[in-house]
Protein backbone atom coordinates (compact mmCIF):
# COMPACT_ATOMS: atom_id res chain seq x y z
CA UNK A 1 0.00 0.00 0.00
CA UNK A 2 2.92 2.05 1.31
CA UNK A 3 5.33 0.96 -1.73
CA UNK A 4 7.80 3.45 -3.05
CA UNK A 5 7.21 2.14 -6.89
CA UNK A 6 3.24 2.08 -6.53
CA UNK A 7 3.98 5.75 -5.31
CA UNK A 8 6.11 7.99 -7.23
CA UNK A 9 5.90 5.21 -10.71
CA UNK A 10 2.38 3.61 -10.99
CA UNK A 11 0.10 6.42 -9.64
CA UNK A 12 1.96 8.95 -11.17
CA UNK A 13 4.96 8.39 -13.58
CA UNK A 14 3.13 5.91 -15.59
CA UNK A 15 0.42 7.97 -15.44
CA UNK A 16 2.94 10.45 -17.46
CA UNK A 17 2.49 12.83 -14.36
CA UNK A 18 6.09 14.06 -13.83
CA UNK A 19 5.29 17.36 -11.47
CA UNK A 20 5.43 16.60 -7.76
CA UNK A 21 5.77 14.42 -6.24
CA UNK A 22 8.32 12.49 -8.75
CA UNK A 23 10.45 15.56 -9.63
CA UNK A 24 11.44 15.97 -5.69
CA UNK A 25 13.13 12.30 -6.10
CA UNK A 26 14.49 13.34 -9.82
CA UNK A 27 14.56 17.17 -10.77
CA UNK A 28 15.34 16.70 -14.49
CA UNK A 29 12.43 13.87 -14.67
CA UNK A 30 10.21 16.23 -16.52
CA UNK A 31 12.86 16.65 -19.32
CA UNK A 32 14.30 12.86 -18.95
CA UNK A 33 10.34 11.81 -19.65
CA UNK A 34 10.14 13.92 -22.56
CA UNK A 35 13.96 13.45 -24.62
CA UNK A 36 14.51 10.06 -23.54
CA UNK A 37 10.80 8.22 -23.60
CA UNK A 38 8.99 6.69 -20.49
CA UNK A 39 11.23 3.43 -19.94
CA UNK A 40 14.63 5.52 -19.49
CA UNK A 41 12.40 8.05 -16.96
CA UNK A 42 10.92 4.69 -14.84
CA UNK A 43 14.84 3.64 -14.91
CA UNK A 44 16.00 6.40 -13.59
CA UNK A 45 13.38 6.75 -11.00
CA UNK A 46 13.78 3.27 -9.52
CA UNK A 47 17.66 3.44 -9.84
CA UNK A 48 17.39 6.46 -7.37
CA UNK A 49 14.38 4.50 -5.16
CA UNK A 50 17.03 1.22 -5.05
CA UNK A 51 19.52 3.60 -3.34
CA UNK A 52 19.99 2.95 0.39
CA UNK A 53 22.27 2.75 3.43
CA UNK A 54 23.64 0.24 6.07
CA UNK A 55 25.48 -0.24 9.11
CA UNK A 56 28.64 0.70 7.23
CA UNK A 57 27.62 4.51 5.80
CA UNK A 58 28.80 7.25 7.45
CA UNK A 59 26.41 9.34 9.26
CA UNK A 60 26.85 12.43 7.57
CA UNK A 61 26.19 10.58 4.20
CA UNK A 62 22.79 9.50 5.90
CA UNK A 63 21.61 12.75 7.18
CA UNK A 64 23.22 14.53 3.87
CA UNK A 65 19.97 13.68 2.14
CA UNK A 66 16.97 12.22 2.15
CA UNK A 67 16.49 8.02 1.45
CA UNK A 68 12.85 7.84 -0.63
CA UNK A 69 13.03 4.42 -1.35
CA UNK A 70 13.79 2.89 2.00
CA UNK A 71 11.05 1.42 4.13
CA UNK A 72 10.32 4.22 6.31
CA UNK A 73 9.89 1.44 9.48
CA UNK A 74 13.80 0.98 9.19
CA UNK A 75 14.78 4.18 8.68
CA UNK A 76 15.62 7.36 11.43
CA UNK A 77 12.64 9.22 10.23
CA UNK A 78 10.80 10.07 13.12
CA UNK A 79 8.50 12.70 11.76
CA UNK A 80 4.98 12.98 13.29
CA UNK A 81 2.23 11.61 11.09
CA UNK A 82 -0.64 12.13 13.75
CA UNK A 83 -0.91 15.93 15.76
CA UNK A 84 -3.88 17.73 17.06
CA UNK A 85 -3.24 20.87 18.61
CA UNK A 86 -5.30 23.06 20.68
CA UNK A 87 -4.53 26.98 20.71
CA UNK A 88 -6.86 29.14 22.99
CA UNK A 89 -6.89 32.94 22.91
CA UNK A 90 -8.27 35.48 25.90
CA UNK A 91 -9.52 38.56 25.37
CA UNK A 92 -6.94 40.91 22.97
CA UNK A 93 -9.05 44.41 22.85
CA UNK A 94 -7.07 47.18 20.62
CA UNK A 95 -5.70 49.68 22.83
CA UNK A 96 -8.02 52.71 23.45
CA UNK A 97 -7.52 55.53 21.17
CA UNK A 98 -9.46 59.04 20.58
CA UNK A 99 -8.72 59.44 17.31
CA UNK A 100 -10.41 56.00 15.97
CA UNK A 101 -13.19 55.64 18.18
CA UNK A 102 -12.18 52.93 20.31
CA UNK A 103 -12.88 53.74 23.86
CA UNK A 104 -15.39 51.52 24.57
CA UNK A 105 -14.76 47.95 25.68
CA UNK A 106 -17.01 46.17 22.52
CA UNK A 107 -15.44 48.88 19.93
CA UNK A 108 -11.96 47.60 21.10
CA UNK A 109 -12.71 44.24 20.95
CA UNK A 110 -13.62 44.03 17.05
CA UNK A 111 -13.76 40.42 16.87
CA UNK A 112 -10.61 40.28 19.05
CA UNK A 113 -12.40 38.09 21.53
CA UNK A 114 -11.62 34.97 22.96
CA UNK A 115 -11.29 31.93 20.63
CA UNK A 116 -10.74 28.47 20.60
CA UNK A 117 -8.65 26.75 17.45
CA UNK A 118 -7.97 22.87 16.93
CA UNK A 119 -5.60 21.64 14.20
CA UNK A 120 -5.55 18.29 13.02
CA UNK A 121 -2.74 16.85 11.21
CA UNK A 122 -2.82 13.46 9.44
CA UNK A 123 -0.58 11.71 6.72
CA UNK A 124 -3.04 8.79 6.02
CA UNK A 125 -6.18 10.76 4.34
CA UNK A 126 -7.27 10.18 0.82
CA UNK A 127 -7.37 13.58 -0.03
CA UNK A 128 -3.46 14.06 -0.01
CA UNK A 129 -1.92 17.45 0.82
CA UNK A 130 -5.38 18.84 0.74
CA UNK A 131 -6.44 21.29 3.82
CA UNK A 132 -10.16 21.50 4.85
CA UNK A 133 -11.75 23.44 7.93
CA UNK A 134 -14.17 24.90 9.57
CA UNK A 135 -14.91 28.18 11.20
CA UNK A 136 -17.52 29.08 13.80
CA UNK A 137 -18.55 32.58 14.60
CA UNK A 138 -21.46 33.97 16.18
CA UNK A 139 -22.96 35.00 13.20
CA UNK A 140 -22.52 32.33 10.85
CA UNK A 141 -19.81 29.90 9.94
CA UNK A 142 -17.41 29.01 7.11
CA UNK A 143 -16.34 25.92 5.31
CA UNK A 144 -13.70 25.10 3.59
CA UNK A 145 -11.74 22.57 1.27
CA UNK A 146 -8.82 23.18 -1.21
CA UNK A 147 -11.59 23.53 -4.05
CA UNK A 148 -14.20 26.14 -2.06
CA UNK A 149 -15.37 27.95 0.62
CA UNK A 150 -18.67 27.79 2.05
CA UNK A 151 -19.96 30.63 3.81
CA UNK A 152 -23.10 30.29 6.30
CA UNK A 153 -25.00 33.48 7.97
CA UNK A 154 -27.11 32.87 10.70
CA UNK A 155 -29.34 35.56 10.31
CA UNK A 156 -30.37 35.03 6.70
CA UNK A 157 -30.10 31.21 6.54
CA UNK A 158 -28.27 31.25 3.62
CA UNK A 159 -25.01 29.64 2.40
CA UNK A 160 -23.07 31.33 -0.59
CA UNK A 161 -20.51 28.95 -1.73
CA UNK A 162 -17.15 30.46 -3.46
CA UNK A 163 -14.81 28.58 -5.96
CA UNK A 164 -11.40 30.44 -6.14
CA UNK A 165 -9.45 30.00 -9.31
CA UNK A 166 -7.61 27.09 -9.80
CA UNK A 167 -4.49 27.97 -10.90
CA UNK A 168 -2.53 24.42 -10.70
CA UNK A 169 1.01 24.09 -9.42
CA UNK A 170 2.18 23.52 -5.84
CA UNK A 171 -0.35 23.53 -2.81
CA UNK A 172 -2.91 24.27 -5.17
CA UNK A 173 -2.20 26.72 -7.00
CA UNK A 174 -0.63 28.58 -3.81
CA UNK A 175 2.52 29.02 -4.79
CA UNK A 176 1.90 30.87 -7.66
CA UNK A 177 -1.17 33.22 -5.88
CA UNK A 178 1.44 33.94 -3.31
CA UNK A 179 4.34 35.16 -5.42
CA UNK A 180 1.95 36.98 -8.01
CA UNK A 181 0.76 39.05 -4.52
CA UNK A 182 3.80 39.51 -3.78
CA UNK A 183 4.63 40.96 -6.45
CA UNK A 184 1.67 43.21 -6.81
CA UNK A 185 2.28 44.50 -3.04
CA UNK A 186 5.77 45.72 -4.32
CA UNK A 187 4.55 47.32 -7.80
CA UNK A 188 2.01 49.09 -4.78
CA UNK A 189 4.74 50.15 -2.45
CA UNK A 190 7.33 51.27 -5.69
CA UNK A 191 4.52 53.50 -7.06
CA UNK A 192 3.78 55.20 -3.94
CA UNK A 193 -0.02 54.15 -4.01
CA UNK A 194 0.71 52.40 -0.70
CA UNK A 195 3.17 52.25 2.38
CA UNK A 196 5.07 48.40 2.98
CA UNK A 197 2.25 47.91 5.72
CA UNK A 198 -0.86 48.82 3.87
CA UNK A 199 0.60 46.51 0.78
CA UNK A 200 1.30 43.49 2.83
CA UNK A 201 -2.25 43.94 4.11
CA UNK A 202 -4.04 44.48 1.23
CA UNK A 203 -2.12 42.55 -0.77
CA UNK A 204 -0.70 39.26 1.39
CA UNK A 205 -3.05 40.17 3.97
CA UNK A 206 -0.36 39.80 6.23
CA UNK A 207 2.31 41.52 7.78
CA UNK A 208 6.35 39.99 8.17
CA UNK A 209 5.49 40.23 11.81
CA UNK A 210 2.77 37.76 11.39
CA UNK A 211 4.76 35.24 9.35
CA UNK A 212 7.66 35.16 11.91
CA UNK A 213 5.15 34.51 14.58
CA UNK A 214 3.25 32.18 12.62
CA UNK A 215 6.26 30.01 12.02
CA UNK A 216 7.24 30.56 15.85
CA UNK A 217 3.78 28.95 16.89
CA UNK A 218 4.66 26.26 15.45
CA UNK A 219 8.45 25.53 17.33
CA UNK A 220 5.80 26.33 20.44
CA UNK A 221 3.59 23.58 19.51
CA UNK A 222 6.00 20.94 18.65
CA UNK A 223 7.72 21.38 22.17
CA UNK A 224 3.82 21.03 23.82
CA UNK A 225 3.74 17.66 21.54
CA UNK A 226 7.55 16.88 22.86
CA UNK A 227 7.09 17.30 26.53
CA UNK A 228 3.53 16.93 26.60
CA UNK A 229 2.39 19.82 28.40
CA UNK A 230 0.73 23.07 27.69
CA UNK A 231 2.90 26.30 26.60
CA UNK A 232 2.26 29.41 27.20
CA UNK A 233 3.02 31.30 24.20
CA UNK A 234 3.90 34.74 26.35
CA UNK A 235 6.51 32.67 28.35
CA UNK A 236 7.80 30.98 25.12
CA UNK A 237 7.91 33.99 22.97
CA UNK A 238 10.31 35.52 25.53
CA UNK A 239 12.72 32.71 26.86
CA UNK A 240 13.00 31.75 22.89
CA UNK A 241 12.79 35.17 20.64
CA UNK A 242 13.52 37.69 23.68
CA UNK A 243 16.23 36.43 25.64
CA UNK A 244 18.15 34.89 22.45
CA UNK A 245 18.08 38.14 20.58
CA UNK A 246 19.18 41.54 21.77
CA UNK A 247 17.74 43.10 18.90
CA UNK A 248 14.46 42.79 20.31
CA UNK A 249 12.46 45.00 22.99
CA UNK A 250 9.86 44.12 25.07
CA UNK A 251 8.91 47.53 24.54
CA UNK A 252 8.69 47.22 21.02
CA UNK A 253 6.68 44.20 21.45
CA UNK A 254 3.89 44.56 23.97
CA UNK A 255 3.17 41.02 24.41
CA UNK A 256 1.57 40.50 27.83
CA UNK A 257 0.13 36.67 27.25
CA UNK A 258 -0.72 37.25 23.62
CA UNK A 259 0.13 38.51 20.67
CA UNK A 260 -1.13 41.78 19.40
CA UNK A 261 -0.14 42.77 15.78
CA UNK A 262 -1.33 46.28 16.09
CA UNK A 263 1.28 46.97 18.84
CA UNK A 264 4.10 46.00 15.74
CA UNK A 265 2.18 47.88 12.31
CA UNK A 266 -0.68 50.58 12.97
CA UNK A 267 -2.31 51.13 10.53
CA UNK A 268 -5.88 52.62 9.48
CA UNK A 269 -8.15 50.64 7.16
CA UNK A 270 -9.50 53.77 5.91
CA UNK A 271 -5.99 54.78 4.33
CA UNK A 272 -6.39 51.54 2.44
CA UNK A 273 -8.47 52.04 -0.92
CA UNK A 274 -9.92 48.13 -0.83
CA UNK A 275 -11.96 48.70 -4.02
CA UNK A 276 -9.11 50.50 -6.12
CA UNK A 277 -6.21 48.46 -5.10
CA UNK A 278 -7.80 44.33 -4.58
CA UNK A 279 -10.64 43.02 -6.78
CA UNK A 280 -11.85 39.76 -4.89
CA UNK A 281 -13.43 39.26 -8.74
CA UNK A 282 -10.24 37.60 -9.39
CA UNK A 283 -10.39 35.41 -6.59
CA UNK A 284 -14.24 34.53 -6.71
CA UNK A 285 -16.01 33.93 -9.63
CA UNK A 286 -19.84 35.29 -9.01
CA UNK A 287 -21.35 32.84 -11.77
CA UNK A 288 -19.94 29.54 -9.40
CA UNK A 289 -21.82 30.91 -6.40
CA UNK A 290 -25.14 29.74 -4.65
CA UNK A 291 -28.66 30.96 -5.57
CA UNK A 292 -29.19 33.41 -2.53
CA UNK A 293 -27.83 36.94 -1.78
CA UNK A 294 -24.36 37.60 -1.02
CA UNK A 295 -23.64 38.39 1.96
Amino acid sequence: MYSAKKIYNERHLQRGITSWPVKIIIPDIESCFKNDGPAEAEAKLFQRLSEDYDATTPKSVIDSRPWFGRCVYESSNDVCDDQIVTITWDDDPLPADSNLGLNTAAKRLQGRGAKTATFHMVAFTEKICERRGRIYGTAGEIEYDSHTIAVHDFVTEKTVTHRPEQRGGGHGGGDAGLAMQYVDAIQAVKTGRMSAAQAQRAYIGCSVEDVLRSHAVVFAAEEARREGRVVKWGEWWKRNVLEMDDSFEDDDYSLGEEYNAESCFEYEDDEVDMADDYNAERYFDDGDKDDGDRM
